[in-house]
């Protein structure tokens, strides 16, 4: 009797085990759908107007409805140092939490490798939640600029406007002057591609490096009326829109130079993409990128970018980790070869 006693209660406390562990996950689950609801999630850009802004701004009309609790969704501009001061305050300031989001310059990772003494973050310790569309640079140029190709930038001076040092503005064309024997001067201090765009108008300066996507949302016209020429892409292939412009690895004259040009080209699938801090909870996390899927797929958002002429190819945050984690795990010696091609300081727009 006193056998089946035992076998009974152990039955029962075993019972009551599983019961308390499906409730537990059940709780856990509401909590984490729950957990937006009532909040507002800021997401810094880390430059002023331009593509990043006009990027993060399209996500934060259409990703909320995505989240459960619907929370409201904000923009908050920091620009500086090339991307360098939003990174920063989002590693060490920003809230834990998944309320606090980053919307970061495509070198960010880049930066990270080749000056760790101006970054207080690890892109790798990031939790990426995905990329609105890869971003693969082209150096463009006003037409009066009478600069048709990197031969012809390697006779004569070319201004290019830049945000600063940790930005490709900054970063693409030191290295590619270098590598290539250009003769690109980066003018830095701009707070975004519209201050940018805006001072090639003006003819302050006479390029920049930017990407394709920048000029087809910001700046159509230009490419309707033929007012830029593109001189190279940064990326390892040709682009079907820009057919007749090199990638930037078929101007490398020998190994170590397309070794050195490679690098440029590995932060692409960062792109303009959405990340959170590190350690915020997996729950968050899981919730925010499955909404960000839901929302570059979803019709309204579709529709938009098509309206508005905006280029999209979305990728999911895990492979952006992954991209990241590589660029990191670079060789020292490549990493070497880079920081000194970019020995060069840029000058500070006036």
């Amino acid at each position: 009797m006193q056998r089946r006693a035992t076998i009974s209660t152990a039955i029962s406390v075993a019972i009551s085990t599983m019961i308390a562990g499906i409730g537990a996950q059940t709780a856990s689950a509401q909590s984490a759908g729950d957990f937006f609801k009532g909040k507002t999630i800021t997401v810094t850009v880390a430059v002023g107007t331009g593509a990043y802004d006009l990027y993060a701004r399209l996500l934060v009309r259409h990703m909320p409805k995505f989240i459960p609790g619907n929370p409201n969704m904000i923009v908050n501009n920091m620009p500086g140092a090339g991307g360098v001061v939003a990174a920063n305050y989002a590693a060490n300031i920003a809230p834990r939490d998944g309320t606090a989001l980053l919307v970061p310059l495509k070198p960010i990772a880049m930066t990270q490798v080749l000056s760790p003494a101006q970054v207080r973050y690890d892109a790798g310790r990031f939790q990426w939640i995905g990329s609105m569309v890869d971003a693969p640079g082209v150096l463009v140029l006003f037409k009066s600029a009478n600069v048709k190709s990197i031969e012809d930038a390697r006779k004569v001076e070319v201004a290019m406007g830049s945000t600063g040092a940790g930005a490709e503005t900054a970063i693409f064309p030191t290295v590619i002057n270098s590598v290539l024997g250009t003769r690109f001067k980066v003018i830095a201090g701009f707070k975004g591609m519209s201050d940018i765009f805006l001072a090639l108008e003006r003819g302050e300066v006479h390029g920049v490096s930017t990407v394709y996507g920048s000029v087809l949302g910001l700046k159509p016209e230009w490419i309707r009326e033929g007012k830029i020429t593109y001189l190279a892409r940064i990326a390892a292939t040709r682009a079907k829109e820009l057919p007749d412009v090199p990638s930037i690895l078929e101007l490398a004259r020998t190994p170590a130079e397309k070794e050195v040009l490679e690098f440029l080209t590995l932060s692409n699938s960062v792109g303009r993409s959405i990340t959170a801090p590190p350690e915020v909870p997996a729950a968050q996390i899981a919730t925010l990128r499955k909404a960000f899927d839901e929302a570059v797929r979803s019709a309204d958002y579709l529709k938009e970018t098509v309206d508005k002429g905006i280029e999209v190819n979305p990728i999911a945050g895990a492979e952006v980790q992954k991209d990241v984690a590589r660029l990191i795990a670079m060789p020292k010696s490549t990493i070497e070869k880079v920081q000194q091609a970019l020995a060069n300081t840029p000058k500070k727009a006036k």
